[in-house]
């Protein structure tokens, strides 16, 4: 919806919403929920003495030193920093719409018992913004607020950073010659250099390297890899803070990014780059497809497992082009050859990009925006 332009006397009509407290109860429910979901995930769950994949922290050699405790700590210490971020930065919108008279719900927080142990939190606005200076200012105050809190985690993370050896408490084969390699050299291999190592070891969740984690491991004693992180439940916390601030400030939709793009340049600016963003993020979630799903389904399946994996990635990628084409057929048969020939020609002639920038979360992501 079109926010009206500035205008002091419509400001004025307007007073300061009270708050929902009908409601309280069960933001209080929805936050105590995702708390626990978070600590779950991270202490894992053991059933007949056999361990259910679902810890986020695979340390089982040192969990077997200290049991129970040794996983709550680490449990704790990923859920209480990541929450905080996640409640700073929807309160950074709910305070800001307060400020700007808009009226507006406490934050849902939304517990999931799975991965992360939460889809991230949400508030409610409940009446139309009226101007574009209100956007702006709800819009990127979440963002701003969280951002400091997932740079003062990782700031804490890497003050406390455990000696080297530490790694070795995680039962995974390859990291005493990886500790071996650093103390020769001085730095871990390159993601790249590891990939092969790392899928053979079964992990299944591999977190990157970005520019600015990258930049503030380097004030550590040592700099911990992306691929590493999920051995350390703040580092873990603190990046996967700069992550959500980053996916939310995409210019798209309803997403923070998108609101602040729609505020600075209006609809039309708003809407070719929301579009050339949902195409970026296609394309990246393709190549990520087909990077790791194809061969898969291929090793596990043979040829079939192939087809099934191409065929599935064609038939999402029509429909995501319709949504985006806004359900021009004509448009979507000439856009799926085009999308599939561009994928088709990076993954074969440029491998090293595919597989650089290919994520196949990215068509979740894609179809969630």
């Amino acid at each position: 919806m079109e926010p009206r332009p500035d205008s002091e006397s419509a400001l004025t009509r307007y007073r300061p919403p009270q708050p929902d407290r009908d409601r309280i109860g069960l933001h209080i429910g929805l936050f105590l929920a995702t708390f626990a979901c978070m600590v779950f995930v991270g202490t894992g769950l053991s059933i007949n003495g056999q361990e259910v994949m679902l810890s986020l922290f695979a340390r089982y050699a040192h969990y077997e030193v200290t049991g129970w405790p040794g996983r709550v700590t680490d449990a704790l210490l990923y859920a209480v920093p990541f929450l905080l971020f996640l409640t700073v930065h929807e309160f950074g919108h709910y305070f800001a719409a307060r400020r700007h008279r808009v009226r507006v719900s406490l934050p849902y927080y939304i517990p999931l018992p799975l991965a992360f142990g939460t889809f991230g939190a949400v508030i409610r606005i409940r009446e139309r913004i009226r101007t574009t200076t209100q956007l702006f200012d709800i819009g990127a105050a979440g963002p701003l607020s969280g951002f400091v809190v997932a740079l003062g985690v990782l700031a804490i993370g890497i003050a406390m950073l455990p000696p080297v050896e530490y790694l070795l408490s995680v039962e995974t084969v390859f990291h005493g010659q990886l500790i071996e390699d650093f103390r020769e050299t001085g730095a871990f291999p390159s993601r790249g250099d590891m990939i092969e190592t790392i899928r053979g070891s079964g992990l299944s969740m591999v977190f990157g390297d970005t520019a600015l984690f990258s930049l503030l491991m380097s004030l550590g004693e040592y700099p911990v890899p992306g691929y590493e992180i999920s051995h350390y439940p703040l580092l873990l916390a603190g990046w996967l803070g700069l992550f959500f601030t980053a996916l939310n400030l995409l210019p798209v939709g309803q997403l923070d990014g998108g609101h602040v793009v729609y505020a600075l340049f209006g609809p039309a600016v708003h809407r070719v780059v929301a579009r050339v963003t949902t195409l970026l993020l296609i394309l990246s979630g393709s190549l990520g497809w087909i990077v790791e799903s194809v061969p898969l389904l291929e090793a596990s399946y043979g040829p079939n497992g192939e087809a099934l994996a191409l065929a599935g990635w064609a038939a999402l990628l029509a429909v995501y082009l319709l949504r985006f084409f806004e359900g021009e057929w004509k448009a979507v048969l000439v856009g799926l050859p085009v999308m599939a020939g561009l994928v088709g020609a990076v993954v074969l002639f440029v491998p090293g990009l595919a597989a650089s920038v290919g994520y196949s979360g990215w068509l979740l992501w894609s179809g969630l925006i």
